[in-house]
């Protein structure tokens, strides 16, 4: 498969059907066109051919990100403590694995 230029790519069909064959179209992935813009391309399933879709993401998905987070990053506290304990291996059973791997 060849990359397309999403510039030279027709713009999807209002009905979302193929102008060559009529076939219907579906999502085939994101490409970004420059620093904080992507866009949709989609294609027909019957001949192949290559629709470019409306904007996605980029500085509009991080501006709504921003404004839902008060504009600051989320940070978690670091854990302090140890690796949490396993309910599943009692002190019994982690003695016989630990003697059964030598250490």
């Amino acid at each position: 498969m060849s990359r397309a230029n999403p510039g030279a790519l027709d713009p999807l069909p209002a009905n979302r059907g193929c102008r060559l064959c009529g076939a219907a179209t579906r999502f085939s992935h994101t490409t970004y066109v420059r620093v904080g813009e992507s866009v949709a391309l989609y294609v027909c399933t019957s001949c192949g051919t290559g629709y470019r879709g409306g904007a996605r993401g980029g500085d509009q998905q991080q501006a709504g990100r921003d404004a839902r987070s008060g504009g600051r990053a989320s940070r978690r506290p670091p854990v302090n403590e140890g690796p949490p304990a396993n309910p599943v291996l009692d002190e019994d059973t982690a003695r016989l694995l630990r003697e059964a791997l030598g250490e």
